[in-house]
């Protein structure tokens, strides 16, 4: 793995785990408030925007890691000039869809302009909203700086999700085979 592809990974994790521990938070805080009597009224609001920003962090950090679902038995299947017409034509489809993304984001926060939120309106809409333009930009920039190595694996026939199950059958089968280790 690229040192910029590392750099990328443990930049997405750390973004992924404030808003997880920020949702547990908000969620517990939300919860002792409810059963105290005194149900906090932006509560429901800041919970659901906190999900959408894990699921579009989330996503970006799965394109980083080469992660989504595929269809990577198809592309190897395939003889050599066809993967990489194949693996070619679903990059310039990502990229494409991912740009989309971008600018509708850029539009949507034009759109909102001034707004903030409805229970916390010291909180500008565009925050809250920002979350697609850039995580669309950071599953690009995602794709892109591991687009060599995936291109690599496309060129030699090399499916890492077979060879992943490999090592990991391999794996297992050494654990059970080492003499004296029981657990």
């Amino acid at each position: 793995m690229h040192r910029s592809v590392r750099w990328l990974d443990i930049f997405l994790q750390a973004i992924c785990l404030t808003i997880l521990v920020a949702l547990a938070i908000v969620v517990l805080l939300g919860i002792a408030f409810r059963y105290s009597g005194n149900s906090l009224i932006w509560y429901d609001e800041v919970a659901a925007v906190l999900l959408a920003w894990i699921t579009f962090f989330g996503a970006a950090l799965a394109m980083n890691r080469d992660a989504h679902m595929g269809f990577s038995g198809l592309l190897y299947s395939l003889p050599p000039a066809g993967r990489l017409s194949l693996f070619v034509l679903v990059e310039v489809i990502v990229f494409t869809v991912l740009a989309i993304a971008v600018w509708a984001g850029w539009t949507i926060l034009a759109i909102f302009g001034g707004e903030t939120m409805t229970t916390l309106r010291w909180m500008p809409r565009a925050v809250v909203q920002g979350v697609l333009p850039v995580s669309a930009g950071l599953m690009m920039l995602a794709r892109a700086l591991s687009m060599p190595e995936r291109l690599e694996y496309v060129r030699e026939g090399r499916d890492p999700e077979a060879r992943e199950i490999e090592e990991e059958i391999s794996r297992a089968q050494a654990e059970l085979a080492a003499p004296g280790d029981s657990k």
